[in-house]
C-alpha cells in the first residue's frame, strides 16, 4: 500500500528525484514500482518515520479512530463504541509509564485519530510531544478530540502541599493508578460514551446502550469480586510502590505500606527496616504484592523476612493473558486468592 500511494505520487504529482539525489530516475516516464521501493529502503531510518506518517495520514477506516495510552482503555471504548469506532492503543501490557519513549508507530496512529483517550494527571505527559509532531488539530488540547478521563476522577494520594521532588515522584494531581477501581473504570466507559456521542451523534443511542450494558455488567462482577476478597479483609497489604491504592479502596482492603520509602525511591535498608518492625508489631497477617514491571527478587526477600509469600500481579490489559478489563480483576482477584 505504501508503496503503491508513493508511486502514485512520484508518477502523477510531477515530482522527481535526481540521480545524485537517489540514483534513480523517477520522472512520469519511467518510474517503476520496484525503483520506488529501491528508493524508498535507501533512505535514512528519520526520513523513513517522516514519510510513513505521510503515508499512513489519509488512510481510509471505518467509524471514528480512537487512540488510547493503555489497553485498559482500549478495550472500554471498543465495548462503548462498538462497530462504530477503531481502537488503537500505543502502550500494551503493564509498564511503568514514567519508562515510555515515543515511537514513531505512535506519531502515525496520532495523527490519524479522531479521539485521544488520557489517563491524566501527569502519567501520559509524553502524548504532548506525540501531538505536536503529528500536527494534528483534531486531538489538541481543548478540543473534543482530546478526553482526559481523569477528570471525572475522584483522586486519592494527592499531596497536600508542594515537595520540589524531596519526597519522589508524587503527582500533584493525585495517584494516577485510577483505573484498578473497577467503580472507576464505569466513569471511565461514561466518559467515553459523551464524548464519543458529541463526535459523532448519530450513533449516540448505540453508544449508550453499549455504556448501560457494560456498566451492569461491571456492577454485578464488582458484588462478585468484593465477595471473593472479604475473607481477605484481615491481611496487611504491602506493595512495593502505590500503584493498587484504588484497588485497596475498592474493596476495603488494608494498605500497610510499601517497599520503596517514596514514589520512585529504591527501597532503602533503613525503611525497610522500620516497616518489618512495624508489621511483625501487629498480629495480622501480612501478604505482599508487587507489580509485573517493578523487581519481585526485592518482593521477594522482603516477603520471606516478615514470613510471608509475594505474587505478582498485571496492572493492565494485555498482560499476563489479560484481554478484557473486566479480564483484569478476574485475573487479580484470582492470584490474590490462591
Amino acid at each position: 500500500m505504501i508503496v503503491e500511494r508513493l508511486y502514485s505520487f512520484c508518477r502523477f504529482g510531477n515530482q522527481s528525484v535526481s540521480r545524485h539525489q537517489a540514483n534513480v530516475n523517477v520522472s512520469s516516464q519511467s518510474v517503476s514500482r520496484r525503483q520506488v521501493w529501491d528508493w524508498l529502503m535507501s533512505k535514512p531510518h528519520w526520513l523513513l518515520s517522516v514519510m510513513l506518517v505521510w503515508l499512513m495520514g489519509s488512510s481510509a477506516t471505518i467509524g471514528l479512530n480512537v487512540v488510547t495510552v493503555t489497553d485498559d482503555f482500549a478495550s472500554i471504548a471498543r465495548v462503548v463504541g462498538g462497530e462504530h469506532v477503531t481502537v488503537k492503543s500505543l502502550v500494551s501490557g503493564s509498564h511503568n509509564l514514567h519508562a515510555i519513549y515515543p515511537r514513531p508507530s505512535m506519531v502515525v496512529a496520532v495523527k490519524r485519530a479522531d479521539l485521544i483517550i488520557r489517563i491524566g494527571m501527569d502519567q501520559d505527559s509524553w502524548i504532548d510531544s506525540l501531538i505536536q509532531v503529528a500536527k494534528n488539530k483534531r486531538v489538541l488540547v481543548g478540543t473534543p478530540g482530546q478526553l482526559d478521563c481523569s477528570d471525572g476522577i475522584h483522586a486519592l494520594d494527592v499531596p497536600t502541599s508542594h515537595h520540589g521532588g524531596r519526597l519522589g515522584d508524587v503527582h500533584k494531581e493525585g495517584n494516577p493508578h485510577y483505573w484498578l477501581d473497577p467503580r472507576d473504570g464505569q466513569r471511565i466507559a461514561q466518559q467515553i460514551r459523551d464524548r464519543l456521542t458529541e463526535l459523532d451523534p448519530d450513533n449516540g443511542s448505540q453508544y449508550q446502550a453499549n455504556c448501560d450494558q457494560f456498566c451492569q455488567q461491571l456492577s454485578d462482577d464488582y458484588r462478585r469480586w468484593a465477595a471473593q476478597l472479604a475473607a481477605l479483609k484481615s491481611v496487611q497489604w504491602v506493595t512495593y510502590h502505590t500503584v493498587w491504592s484504588y484497588f485497596f479502596e475498592a474493596f476495603g482492603l488494608t494498605n500497610a505500606g510499601q517497599l520503596e520509602p517514596y514514589p520512585g525511591i529504591s527501597p532503602t535498608t533503613r525503611h525497610i527496616s522500620a516497616l518489618t518492625t512495624r508489621l511483625k508489631s501487629n498480629p495480622r497477617p501480612t501478604r505482599v504484592i508487587i507489580a509485573n514491571f517493578y523487581p519481585y527478587s526485592v518482593a521477594e526477600s522482603f516477603a520471606k523476612s516478615v514470613n510471608t509469600t509475594a505474587v505478582q500481579l498485571p496492572t493492565n490489559v494485555g498482560d499476563d493473558g489479560v484481554t478484557t478489563y473486566r479480564g483484569l480483576f478476574d485475573t487479580i482477584i484470582r492470584k490474590l486468592s490462591l
